[in-house]
């Protein structure tokens, strides 16, 4: 990558180009990434989400009629339990999607999450 070299090698055919590129990459936890892999980065330290951003963030994700399209009171109960367990967004989207009520909201926060 280093070079924007980019080559492709196939039973007795290889094929290369040259191309401008860049690697962006996103971790929750850095150090589980060796330090060879990290050295080929620039590393910046997010805050993490806010309950106020975290709950608009849900909520507007999944009432999005061209994402997933849950109903809103599911989606803001979902974002206020998983608030309260792992506060990760795919989790919203994993319990938002088998829900069908508040209340199965709740069970399937207290039966995966916790």
């Amino acid at each position: 990558m280093e070079t924007g070299i980019v080559s492709e090698t196939k039973y007795k055919k290889t094929r290369s180009m040259e191309i401008k590129t860049s690697v962006f990459a996103t971790s929750n936890n850095i150090e589980k990434i060796i330090y060879p892999l990290q050295s080929r980065f620039i590393i910046a330290r997010l805050e993490p989400y806010t309950y106020e951003q975290f709950f608009g963030i849900t909520v507007r994700l999944l009432t999005a009629s061209n994402q997933h399209n849950v109903d809103e009171e599911i989606a803001k109960a979902t974002a206020d339990e998983v608030w309260n367990t792992t506060q990760n967004i795919r989790d919203c989207i994993q319990i938002a999607k088998i829900a069908r009520s508040v209340e199965d909201v709740v069970w399937l926060v207290n039966v995966f999450k916790k």
